[in-house]
């Protein structure tokens, strides 16, 4: 079954569609906007990832401690990229978070997939073309800058998105015929979050909501057809990376803060090798 028709993906349609509700009607303060981000963040945002270990090709401890290494090494390599050249960095953060998002969307094994790509440009773009100055702003404090300046005009932007959507509907419609109406609804509801929420609140609870969680049902089903894994095994596997993870981010919050800039920076760093990873788990089990 494709994820569209899944489950979980009427589940996600159905809390957006409340989530939007709730923020027209309530008034949710910055506090209450923190609270339910950290929450989202703790529960899947950042374990989505910690089960990589699971999927290397070899199951020994040798195995292990190589796949540690080798993870650890790639992040490390990132991390002097944005040290000497943190433009190029970003860039790169770009290029693969959106293919990413893009290929976990229509668990899509191809990298130039239309409806992928154009999905995961719209997922990080129209946020920052809602929200242009304050997106430069972060931009900037990544690569080391005060600023970025980049002028686009209002209008110039809003035709910009509104291009983007008639492209992506038309990709649907050539390339995902069958689900077009359900993939149209989550474009639909996820584009009306971003317009009612500010830009890290909106983004991140798209970002746990719609990414990780696909993330770990693919995970799941993966483990469970390729190793016989249960549901149990899959969850208590999850704790030892994911609590060395939350506990790393917890370390950095209470030293240095939520510098929005540098916790990007630090996602991008684990990103890196989790999207290789995953890039080969939808290969295998396509």
């Amino acid at each position: 079954m494709k994820y569209a028709q899944s489950t979980l993906f009427t589940f996600q349609c159905l809390l957006q569609g409340l989530l939007i509700g709730l923020f027209w009607l309530l008034d949710w303060n910055a506090a209450g906007q923190a609270a339910i981000c950290g929450v989202l963040l703790c529960s899947v945002g950042i374990p989505h990832g910690a089960n990589d270990h699971l999927y290397r090709q070899s199951t020994t401890l040798m195995g292990l401690l190589a796949f540690v290494g080798i993870y650890l090494g790639s992040m490390g390599a990132y991390l002097a990229v944005w040290w000497v050249a943190p433009t190029a960095a970003l860039l790169i953060f770009f290029v693969i978070s959106l293919h990413h998002f893009g290929q976990s969307n229509f668990e899509n094994p191809s990298v130039w997939y239309l409806p992928s790509l154009l999905w995961g440009i719209w997922l990080l773009a129209f946020p920052v073309l809602l929200h242009w100055e304050e997106a430069l702003g972060i931009f900037g404090t990544m690569v080391g800058s005060k600023s970025v300046d980049i002028h686009i005009s209002q209008a110039g932007r809003w035709g910009i998105a509104t291009a983007f959507t008639v492209l992506y509907l038309g990709a649907l419609l050539r390339y995902e015929r069958q689900t077009w109406t359900r993939y149209a609804l989550q474009w639909a509801v996820v584009t009306a979050w971003y317009c009612f929420t500010p830009l890290l609140f909106g983004f991140i609870v798209v970002f746990c909501l719609w990414h990780s969680l696909q993330s770990l049902q693919h995970q799941f089903m993966y483990y469970k057809t390729t190793q016989k894994g249960t549901f149990k095994q899959f969850i208590l596997a999850l704790f030892p990376f994911g609590i060395l993870a939350l506990t790393g981010f917890g370390v950095y919050i209470h030293f240095r803060g939520f510098a929005v800039g540098e916790a990007f920076i630090l996602l991008s760093l684990i990103t890196l090798p989790h999207i290789v990873v995953m890039h080969r788990l939808y290969g295998e089990f396509h």
